[in-house]
């Protein structure tokens, strides 16, 4: 080859590095903030200023502090039924938010005859922890408001209620403990951690799964100190079904973040005949029973089988169970 083939050959890979570079660069820091968001985040500054508490709800309640197995300290308030109808549930709550954005349904339930325990999941709120994980280690926190209720009213029907990641930490908790467990409740809870991962890769800055799905997941899994692939709300589900516990999915069908889709594998993974899914018209994610209160608490007084005349209208089943 001549001097000036080679001058070329050197000026093409200078080039073809350059590129390389720029484009690791652009796919790097997204990638970056969207690891350090998910292993690091904790309740939004909005809902710190928020100072609901269950007596606003004219509800006798006590504060809890809570350990889980990991050793992480947990905030949490129980709201005691006046008229116990036998049943107890845990609450958890989303990615950036606080125990107070379940209180609402916690004072139905509590007015209702259940017995309500509303957690600040790790490194929110009130609890301790250094970490998040979309779900993963959340999940010991149910555990822990699940062994609470279970040693304070062992007769109750238990029941685990999360929205978003707290229904992926309720699925864990409940496919962990599905012997003690009556049924769970997934309000606008995703598929599995890789799915979402792609899905805000592409609505958050426009980037393909790979290869930014794949350098999220391995970020997390190094940040955040679980395989983010074991996250998987689908396959919860199915131990849950095959271990008798049927699920009640409340989906919102404007969902971006958890489509209708995946909210639909959720439920049809369960196959129990009891199983239940609830779509709310219109609804964003997180926000089905913030537009449609009454439907929600109809779907919830059925599945927790709350006496007839608190239920309210009957809510619209869009979904039977099937194979």
């Amino acid at each position: 080859m001549t001097p000036a083939g080679n001058r070329r050959r050197r000026a093409r890979r200078i080039l073809y590095g350059v590129g390389a570079a720029v484009l690791l660069a652009a796919l790097s820091l997204p990638t970056a903030v969207g690891v350090l968001l998910a292993s690091f985040s904790g309740t939004r500054p909005q809902d710190l200023e928020d100072r609901a508490a269950p007596g606003d709800y004219g509800l006798s309640y006590r504060t809890v502090l809570l350990r889980s197995e990991d050793g992480v300290r947990l905030g949490s308030w129980l709201l005691k039924a006046p008229d116990p109808a036998g049943c107890s549930v845990v609450l958890a709550h989303g990615l950036f938010r606080s125990r107070r954005e379940v209180l609402g349904r916690a004072a139905y339930l509590a007015a209702h005859g259940c017995h309500a325990l509303t957690l600040d999941l790790r490194r929110h709120g009130d609890s301790g922890g250094s970490r998040t994980s979309l779900g993963y280690l959340e999940g010991l926190d149910v555990l822990a408001g699940a062994r609470f209720l279970r040693r304070e009213f062992p007769e109750n029907r238990l029941y685990l209620l999360g929205v978003s990641m707290g229904g992926a930490a309720a699925a864990r908790a409940g496919a962990a403990l599905a012997a003690d467990v009556a049924g769970v409740v997934l309000d606008s809870t995703f598929r599995n951690v890789p799915e979402v991962v792609d899905r805000y890769a592409a609505l958050l800055v426009g980037l393909p799964p790979f290869p930014a799905g794949d350098l999220t997941l391995l970020g997390l899994e190094l940040t955040a100190g679980f395989d983010p692939r074991e996250m998987d709300v689908e396959r919860f589900s199915a131990r849950l079904g095959e271990a008798g516990v049927p699920v009640l999915v409340i989906a919102g069908d404007a969902d971006r973040r958890a489509p209708l889709a995946a909210q639909t594998a959720v439920f049809r993974a369960n196959g129990h005949p009891e199983s239940r899914m609830v779509v709310v018209e219109g609804a964003t994610h997180g926000r089905p029973c913030l537009r449609e209160p009454r439907t929600c608490e109809a779907a919830l007084a059925e599945f927790l089988a709350l006496p007839p005349e608190d239920a309210g209208r009957p809510a619209k089943l869009l979904y039977d169970p099937g194979p």
